[in-house]
């Protein structure tokens, strides 16, 4: 008669898997009491099934057992255990019955190795003095932020190099009032887009504003309406995106692409209105709203459009001429500039790049991360960092540091940082040192080029 499996809810703790398994398997295969199942359920106490089912199979083998799934059409996990060399067998037996077999072990690992378990950070990253909670905060220029603390009535311009003594800078940006985009040209040009009063429909939604610098109030209140008149369709609220091309602006709202004709030399509003650039043509298969414009060190201009990333050269928009060994959804979000004259991306859990000229997309799996949620960021020489927006949890990297151009990556690993989720912001602050934030929790690290040689490295 063919063994049944056990079945258990795809939400159950490997501390229950284990013990029902030694309950029914353990007069068979007593290997089942090795202490290093023990050790295993210690270290992945509070994983998911889909971190700690490859290393429990992984254990097994190195037992001289193999575990099976037999995959149905449901969420349930139904799992065998059988000695390794009938294991093929049962996987047979259970295609043959019309369901999936999968033998649970971990990727990569020697025959009969035992598991690699999770490893826990080599230290903290800083001290208890080096944090702050920080309710509210913005990148908007090294070392500068719209913050606002516990205890402030509103968010305010902050400067982050007063770190831990921070206080709100008056006069930039108005009480009651919120920040929906922000960029800095490379000549230091502050522009910004501020929320209307609430409640108060009559008036635009949003204005556009500008100053010369990031620490100076601005120079146009009360800004330019948006969205402009050509966009003045009703419509859900507007996510907007900005940036500079040189002295001209950019600014990207729900599939459509404006040009403000040297915006960063105005010392007040122009009269004319913006050039509507672009307009998203129909998908044909859903993407989502995410926009972006990229500013490249050497002055390149690049716009993420609903899916679409484009160059901005000439006055127009211009495809860029990507090439995909293999394809993906184009659910492109979070694009950044990689050097001079490339870009990176995510895309179907993957970290992307491409040159901005040849196209060839180089695509990269992504481990110790969440699949969704992930955030992408350019930091300084080449670097990226992945970070997400999940709780901490011990399956998880906080964040990682990738070098395409080396081949190297750098894991902060989950104990690293006191953060309430994984690294959402690495803001750089004159100087060379860096902040990482969380949600609400943010860390002063120290100079980043020592940051590098306290992380673990991984190969690509």
């Amino acid at each position: 008669m063919p063994q049944q499996p056990v079945s258990f809810d795809w939400k159950i703790p490997l501390s229950d898997v284990l013990d029902t398994l030694r309950q029914i398997y353990s007069t068979r295969h007593p290997a089942l009491a090795s202490a290093r199942l023990d050790l295993l359920r210690s270290v992945m106490s509070d994983d998911r099934a889909d971190d700690f089912l490859p290393a429990l199979g992984q254990e097994l083998e190195a037992l001289g057992l193999a575990l099976i799934e037999q995959r149905e059409e449901d969420d349930a996990i139904r799992l065998l255990i059988v000695p390794q060399v009938e294991a093929d067998s049962l996987k047979t037996q259970i295609q043959a019955r019309g369901w999936e077999a999968v033998a649970h072990r971990q990727e990569g690992a020697a025959a009969g190795a035992q598991a690699a378990l999770p490893k826990p950070a080599a230290g903290p990253l800083c001290g208890p003095e080096d944090y702050l909670d920080i309710p509210y905060a913005v990148a908007l220029a090294p070392g500068w932020a719209c913050a606002a603390m516990e205890d402030w009535e509103a968010p305010a311009l902050t400067d982050l190099c007063a770190w831990p003594a921070l206080h709100a800078i008056d006069g930039k940006f108005p009480a009651r009032r919120g920040l929906l985009a922000s960029c800095v040209s490379l000549s230091g040009v502050h522009a910004w887009i501020e929320q209307g009063p609430d409640g108060l429909s009559s008036t635009p939604y949003a204005h556009l504003l500008h100053s010369g610098q990031v620490e100076l109030p601005p120079s146009n209140r009360p800004g330019m309406p948006l969205p402009p008149r050509a966009a003045q369709v009703q419509r859900r609220t507007p996510e907007f995106s900005l940036g500079f091309a040189g002295d001209d602006l950019l600014l990207v709202d729900r599939g459509m692409v404006f040009l403000y004709p040297a915006y960063g030399r105005q010392a007040g509003d122009s009269a004319a209105e913006p050039t509507l650039l672009h307009t998203a043509p129909a998908q044909r298969r859903p993407v989502s709203d995410r926009s972006a414009v990229i500013l490249m060190p050497d002055g390149r201009t690049c716009v993420l459009c609903r899916g679409q990333l484009l160059e901005f050269r000439e006055g127009r928009l211009h495809p860029l001429p990507l090439s995909y060994g293999a394809p993906l959804s184009g659910d492109i979000s979070h694009p950044v500039a990689l050097g001079d004259s490339a870009i990176a991306w995510l895309e179907d859990g993957m970290l992307c790049h491409a040159s901005l000229d040849v196209g060839a997309v180089h695509q990269h799996e992504v481990a110790h991360l969440p699949a969704g949620g992930m955030t992408l960021q350019a930091l300084q020489g080449g670097w990226l960092l992945l970070g997400h927006w999940h709780a901490p949890h011990r399956s998880l990297d906080l964040g990682q540091l990738w070098h395409p151009a080396s081949g190297q990556l750098l894991r902060i690993r989950h104990g690293a940082l006191d953060l309430d989720s994984g690294i959402q912001q690495w803001i750089g602050l004159p100087g060379g040192e860096v902040v990482a934030g969380g949600q609400t929790r943010y860390a002063r690290l120290g100079r980043f080029d020592a940051l590098l040689g306290r992380l673990d490295a991984k190969a690509q």
